[in-house]
């Protein structure tokens, strides 16, 4: 009878489910080149959604609406934290569509836009 209760009790604490869970998801990184937005691309429907040009306003199509987003400049490492107020199509080639007061504040050159970019 003690054998049947102690085999009893193994069965019952194997079958207990893990209480640690395991966060495999890893943030989203990337390096490439940010779309400068203007309206002229809005209105000829090069990119589908619409910004506030005069705001510091992101959009990543692959992040979702609120995702804190690290943009870094790898020239000068000047650095800004943005969350990411929209989902915009723009096209796939960019990884960042960005307006021009972040352009300004990063110090990215105009010809040749690179950033790198953290989810936070």
């Amino acid at each position: 009878m003690k054998f049947k209760l102690l085999v009893f009790i193994f069965f019952i604490l194997s079958c207990s489910p893990s209480s640690k869970t395991l966060n495999l998801k890893k943030p989203y990184s990337a390096k490439g080149f940010a779309y400068v937005y203007n309206d002229y691309d809005f209105q000829n429907k090069i990119i589908l959604g619409k910004l506030n040009n005069e705001k510091l306003q992101i959009s990543n199509q692959n992040l979702k609406t609120g995702t804190l987003i690290k943009i870094i400049n790898p020239k000068n490492n000047k650095s800004i934290i943005l969350k990411n107020s929209k989902r915009i199509k723009y096209p796939d080639f960019y990884k960042i569509l960005i307006t021009k007061p972040i352009m300004n504040e990063l110090q990215l050159s105009a010809d040749l836009p690179i950033l790198e970019i953290l989810e936070i």
